[in-house]
């Protein structure tokens, strides 16, 4: 097998949309990717353009031409690096091979290739700290464990996609949308990012290997990305302290997913609620309003992710909203040693 790693750029977006369906449609994953998703990555502060997301290609270069080599994306990685809050650099890592091109070792080069590219960002930005590499799978790809194994990454924890019916969520008149006294539920507007930011980073805190959001994620991600639907997220604040947000939900839709799935999605990007306000049936009332306010815009389904070891029991909290596991993914991961 011969192989061109190299890193692609802005040009190389749609080989790349090509790429990520041709894995969704073997692997299920209901994932989708438009290439105005793909702009939105490669336009992410956090990574270097020209190292960190990287594409194989059929075939070999010769000299400083591209001379036999393939058109189209056979494999691909990307490193995402994250702030070194807490104990370890962390670096989050994704990449796929195209279905047909499978049990040929084109993984074990992009793995291999992947996680020197994660070393070289360590030691480029926090060498003295330990670092931790963490790469998110579909449980059932024991090949893929396997290939990962053989790198080193183990599975530390798992995430379940839960998803939920519209039309057999309950109507609005049978849905008690009421917080307790002295807290009041907001549709989100922009006065209310910079509180809602703190709120996901309070709320959080006591998550596993929770990383802070910087300011910069959160309006790359959050309030300026494409998907977001502030018309559909809300909030929750308390009258007596109104400039601190104590409860949330954030809501996306991809147009990638209707265009291939014909059914708009509402995808609950985040729900939380500080620890001093848990107890209170915050993230219940979120939920059932955001489902109320989906199906009343048009929606058919809405999905979201739950870690499976969340500490506030949000898989429940979940499924009593009416969500149910679709499918779930395992959590690698992979320690370095500090470099001095």
């Amino acid at each position: 097998m011969t192989v061109t790693l190299r890193p692609l750029s802005t040009d190389d977006i749609p080989r790349l949309a090509r790429h990520l369906a041709a894995v969704e449609a073997v692997d299920k994953t209901g994932e989708h990717y438009s290439e105005a998703d793909l702009a939105e990555e490669f336009a992410n502060p956090d990574i270097e353009v020209g190292k960190d997301i990287v594409g194989a290609f059929d075939g070999a270069t010769n000299g400083a031409t591209d001379e036999g080599v393939g058109d189209e994306i056979v494999g691909y990685f990307a490193v995402y690096p994250r702030s070194a809050e807490g104990s370890h650099h962390k670096v989050h890592l994704e990449g796929s091979v195209r279905p047909d091109r499978r049990e040929q070792g084109l993984g074990t080069v992009l793995v291999a290739a992947m996680i020197a590219r994660a070393d070289e960002v360590h030691a480029e930005q926090q060498p003295g700290m330990p670092a931790k590499y963490f790469l998110t799978g579909l449980s059932h790809s024991s090949a893929q464990e396997r290939l990962l194994a053989d790198a080193g990454m183990v599975p530390e924890r798992w995430n379940f996609v839960m998803r939920a019916r519209l039309d057999q969520a309950p109507p609005p008149t049978e849905v008690p949308l009421q917080v307790p006294d002295g807290l009041e539920l907001h549709r989100f507007d922009r006065s209310f990012s910079d509180a809602m930011l703190a709120a996901h980073n309070e709320a959080f805190l006591d998550h596993p290997d929770f990383t802070p959001w910087t300011e910069v994620m959160w309006k790359q991600w959050v309030t300026e990305s494409r998907n977001f639907r502030p018309e559909l997220s809300s909030v929750v604040v308390d009258r007596a302290v109104p400039d601190r947000v104590v409860g949330y939900l954030q809501s996306n839709e991809y147009d990638a997913y209707f265009e291939a799935t014909g059914r708009r999605e509402a995808f609950v990007a985040k729900v939380g609620t500080v620890r001093d306000y848990r107890g209170r049936g915050l993230a219940g009332t979120l939920l059932r309003h955001a489902l109320c306010a989906y199906r009343e815009a048009g929606f058919d389904e809405a999905s979201l992710d739950v870690d499976s070891e969340n500490p506030s029991g949000a898989l429940g909290i979940y499924e009593r909203a009416g969500f149910k596991v679709e499918s779930r993914w395992s959590n690698y991961a992979l320690t370095r040693e500090p470099l001095h």
